[in-house]
């Protein structure tokens, strides 16, 4: 998910370059994501720590906007009984997908 999120935005920063006649350095820092953490609502999509190192990577690399990731609510591993709205449904410590996305200063 982290090379699909890379490639996402890679597209994302396309089209604001034509949107507004922009080139890459112009571009960049009018693009964003807004990632989930751990399982999402598709079945076969996991957002793994490793994915949000790759997009903090990326963000890094070309001072994107926004790192941002929903939830903080989930940024936990499930308790028995837990359902996907209350933990991120992976093995992980407390607030471990946090704990990348802060590492990003623009």
């Amino acid at each position: 998910m982290g090379q699909a999120t890379v490639s996402a935005l890679e597209g994302l920063k396309s089209a604001v370059k034509r949107a507004y006649g922009y080139g890459d350095a112009d571009a960049y820092p009018h693009i964003g994501v807004s990632s989930m953490n751990g399982k999402t609502d598709e079945a076969d999509e996991t957002v793994t720590l490793a994915d949000f190192r790759t997009i903090l990577a990326y963000a890094r690399q070309h001072h994107i906007a926004r790192f941002a990731f929903w939830s903080v609510n989930r940024d936990r591993q499930c308790a028995s009984g837990s359902d996907g709205d209350s933990c991120s449904g992976v093995s992980q410590d407390p607030y471990a997908y946090t704990k990348v996305v802060v590492k990003y200063v623009g």
